[in-house]
């Protein structure tokens, strides 16, 4: 009976512990990394922030209550078994084994979707959070007349923020980005020549740039289409948290790159020739439409 409760509890404990030691391990790793959010400002909440909290925690307890419910049953047949089998009778062969890889195997695929499932969910929470700040700097283009729009549904993607602005559109893309170790100014500092970005770590980006131009360019199309004339959109790339340093000897560059703390730029006339107030309207009549419905969200949100 001490063999096979003791064989029951190793068929449990084995398999915990490698899970429980895989995480263990990926968070000290995880903790080396000394980088530092970029963000400092304070982070306000957003409508019934409280209430998707509460939404979150729920649906999370439901989903333990029914893995629960799916393998109890399983698990006390197996422990009952355990229990009640001669182990004196029983002989192990090449079989067998195939069966413990098996299962050793299952254990080390759930160990690696752990791990990529939450440094997945790390990192758009990171993004999550620069889409915030941004956001929240953009609620000032209001009091000067901007027309904000935030996560606007494309074809296969999303824009983050789209302001209207007097004379022109804007399409904006956020981006996070861990500042390095170091404290000082220079560690803040990202350079712009208007391809690619360059940090202070020696790493370098052009994608960003490039998305936002392609997101821009679909924008304008998509505009032109609905307000029925030609609608200027102009690329902007967000790094929230980060000084951004112009090195194109003066000259704008067709996709601009800014941490946004101070937007009011978007809400000025050195764009062009301010648009008439019809045709702002109809631009955000345009996007207004391209939202899903309410019982469209709400299949999104539940199917």
């Amino acid at each position: 009976m001490l063999t096979n409760l003791l064989i029951m509890l190793l068929s449990i404990g084995i398999p915990l512990a490698i899970a429980v030691g895989g995480m263990l391990l990926w968070r000290a790793q995880r903790r080396r990394d000394k980088r530092r959010s970029p963000l400092k400002d304070k982070i306000l909440n957003l409508p019934g922030e409280y209430l998707r909290k509460q939404i979150s925690t729920h649906r999370d307890a439901y989903d333990e209550a029914a893995i629960i419910s799916l393998l109890i049953g399983p698990i006390c047949l197996c422990a009952w078994l355990l229990l009640r089998m001669d182990w004196n009778r029983v002989r192990f062969a090449w079989g067998d084994a195939m069966f413990v890889l098996l299962a050793l195997g299952f254990v080390a695929w759930s160990l690696w979707q752990m791990i990529s499932h939450a440094s997945q969910a790390r990192s758009y929470r990171e993004g999550l959070d620069a889409e915030l700040a941004v956001a929240q700097s953009l609620t000032q283009l209001n009091a000067e007349g901007g027309l904000v729009f935030h996560d606007f549904p494309c074809d296969r993607f999303n824009i983050d923020h789209i302001v209207v602005g007097r004379s022109v559109v804007f399409a904006i893309e956020t981006k996070s980005r861990k500042k390095p170790v170091d404290n000082g100014r220079e560690s803040a500092r990202v350079t712009y020549d208007g391809t690619r970005l360059a940090f202070p770590d020696k790493h370098t980006e052009s994608k960003p740039i490039e998305q936002a131009r392609y997101q821009a360019e679909w924008l304008g199309k998509f505009l032109a289409n609905g307000a029925g004339e030609s609608i200027r959109v102009v690329p902007v790339v967000a790094l929230p948290g980060w000084y951004v340093e112009s090195v194109n000897a003066g000259r704008r560059p067709d996709v601009l790159v800014t941490n946004c703390h101070n937007p009011m730029f978007m809400a000025g006339d050195k764009f062009g020739p301010p648009m008439t107030e019809s045709l702002r309207k109809r631009i955000a009549h345009v996007l207004f439409e391209k939202y899903p419905s309410l019982d469209e969200f709400l299949d999104a949100r539940t199917g």
